[in-house]
């Protein structure tokens, strides 16, 4: 039985051994970092020049060029969409919206934009710049049905969206 609890023992130390360690091993890894960051500061200020980092202080300067420009037209798109989503109501909707969610009114196709802020034309199935399935480009919609709570319903739609009802035939 001894011989039992000294293993345990170990293996319980090992344990925790090795959980240190890699507690360590993160910390050091954010100390490089910070190194890192401070010595690129210092690089950009000019007060520091180590020609064996030079390749890497190039490539971190084109990097931050495409984060910048990426940045830009990550904003530039998220601000179309918002102006581009939005129902008459005033409500904001999303680029897979079939229906406002406070007025119940089908999203007309010219506001229809894929996640990838490409506007989809209408009868698309598929987005042409990402190739994303466009389940939520609304079709034309020319019969309702009315829902035992009141709703309109468009033909072929087998669920009320205000109730959860299931629509019969």
């Amino acid at each position: 039985m001894a011989i039992g609890l000294f293993n345990i023992g170990n293996f319980s130390s090992l344990q925790n051994i090795k959980k240190e360690l890699e507690e360590k091993n993160q910390e050091r890894a954010k100390i490089f970092g910070y190194i890192g960051m401070e010595i690129y500061d210092l690089y950009k200020q000019g007060k520091v020049s180590i020609s064996e980092l030079d390749l890497y202080f190039e490539n971190m300067e084109n990097l931050e060029k495409e984060i910048e420009e990426l940045e830009k037209q990550k904003n530039e798109l998220e601000e179309q969409t918002k102006k581009t989503l939005t129902c008459s109501c005033g409500a904001t909707l999303s680029p897979r919206d079939r229906f406002c969610g406070k007025c119940g009114k089908p999203v007309e196709s010219k506001n229809n934009i894929c996640e990838c802020g490409r506007k989809i034309e209408e009868g698309l199935a598929f987005c042409p710049n990402c190739g994303k399935s466009i389940v939520g480009v609304p079709r034309e919609i020319t019969k309702y049905k009315e829902c035992i709570c009141g709703a309109k319903v468009p033909e072929g739609q087998f669920m009320c969206m205000e109730c959860g009802r299931a629509i019969k035939k």
